[in-house]
């Protein structure tokens, strides 16, 4: 009977498996392929040749490389989207302003107006403030700006903004959200309609005139979709225009349409408002 070596075979549940066996690289003694040990001379890695150990390291090496390209390219795509963002919150805020008055005298506030394309957010505005009491050579501590916008027919400002050092806004005339609610307005729920018109200061709405039996009505619509209802008396005048007297009032005010189809407010003092038609949606 063949006598077997000792750590050549390894026992299993079921039979016998050979295990694979190569020339130790040093002593050439045989040894197990995957002994890290060689129990002859001791060598490390007795059964792997030179070669193998290149390609192992080789391998590792790419291994690295390919890991360190994964994290680097990772951190490069969040810089990308970092700056993505940022260039798209940036685009968000508008730039464009009009400087029309800057008042500075050394000890005192700076006073500045301004007018923009359109009405803005409250985060659109702070911006816009931020970038105007940057946009001097004169350094306040104390900065106020008074906004109006392209267009409107109030004359007083639209909103406001301070620094005193720290920031405040105040919103006089109509906000954004509602000036939209206004403008998009279905009015074809009055089918006499004779004219409408926008009021864009504070407490802005739409006022419609219409003729109900012998009187002229103007309904005044809010953005929340609420109205009030006043009732005059109408006279027409030589120049082709309406004037609109409101008989349950003492003061001397009134309205007049004229011919251009414009809303004027008269009072003592002559015409305090003057408001273009108002086209509404279709």
């Amino acid at each position: 009977m063949p006598t077997m070596k000792v750590g050549f075979f390894r026992r299993e549940k079921e039979g016998v498996v050979r295990m694979a066996l190569k020339s130790c690289k040093s002593c050439k003694h045989e040894v197990d392929s995957t002994a890290k040990v060689c129990p002859g001379c001791g060598v490390k890695n007795p059964g792997g040749t030179v070669s193998q150990q290149v390609f192992g390291f080789v391998i590792l090496l790419v291994i690295i490389v390919v890991t360190v390209s994964m994290c680097s390219g990772g951190g490069k795509e969040k810089h990308v989207q970092k700056v993505a963002q940022k260039a798209s919150s940036d685009a968000a805020v508008p730039s464009a302003y009009s400087i029309t008055r800057d008042d500075f005298r050394e000890g005192r506030p700076r006073k500045v107006e301004v007018t923009l394309p359109k009405r803005l957010s409250d985060t659109e505005l702070a911006e816009v403030a931020k970038a105007i009491r940057a946009d001097t050579k004169f350094k306040a501590e104390k900065t106020f700006i008074g906004f109006r916008v392209a267009g409107q027919t109030d004359t007083a400002y639209w909103a406001s903004a301070s620094f005193d050092p720290d920031y405040r806004s105040a919103l006089i005339g109509l906000g954004s959200k509602d000036y939209q609610a206004l403008t998009a307005l279905d009015l074809k729920a009055y089918p006499n309609r004779i004219g409408s018109w926008l009021r864009d200061g504070a407490l802005g709405h739409v006022m419609v005139l219409f003729k109900q039996n012998d009187k002229y009505v103007i309904d005044s619509v809010f953005p929340s979709g609420g109205k009030n209802t006043d009732f005059y008396v109408g006279k027409k005048l030589p120049n082709g225009g309406l004037r609109l007297d409101d008989p349950d009032t003492s003061f001397n005010e009134y309205y007049v349409v004229d011919a251009s189809g414009n809303l004027q407010g008269w009072g003592e003092s002559g015409v305090y408002m003057t408001l273009p038609p108002f086209k509404p949606a279709e």
